[in-house]
């Protein structure tokens, strides 16, 4: 259940949880150290249902980082030791900085810097 789709660099200690849902990695991405990637989960009537975990293209994680989001855009960068809620989405070219918390379900726009706990929109990055 777990994809990789190119040369990724993947460090030690890394925690990737394929046994509930599928967790698909694209090309050239990071997974620094202790960074735990699962997919997210959500409480239905009849127990818990889990979403897969796509992951774009030229992804960085940065250590102790906690991934638990329903997609990830291409050209991300995740500072370290940042928490990604269940159900986010990160969509092409965001950073998220060092020690972030993004809330459940966060939209992250292209383009666009978070920082803080709980995660907020800081400034814009420039198109090139």
């Amino acid at each position: 259940n777990i994809h990789l789709l190119g040369k990724s660099i993947i460090h030690d200690n890394v925690i990737i949880r394929g046994d509930f849902a599928n967790v698909r990695l694209g090309r050239q991405c990071v997974i620094s150290k202790d960074v735990v990637l699962r997919p997210p989960h959500k409480r239905i009537k009849s127990g818990i249902a889990f979403f897969p975990l796509l992951v774009g293209d030229n992804v960085f994680v940065g250590e102790g980082s906690v991934v638990e989001a329903t997609s990830i855009g291409c050209n991300v960068y995740i500072g370290k030791n940042c928490v990604i809620s269940k159900r986010c989405i990160l969509k092409d070219c965001c950073w998220i900085k060092d020690n972030t918390v993004l809330s459940p379900e966060t939209v992250v726009p292209p383009f666009s810097v978070y920082e803080g706990c709980p995660g907020r929109f800081s400034e814009e990055l420039p198109m090139s």
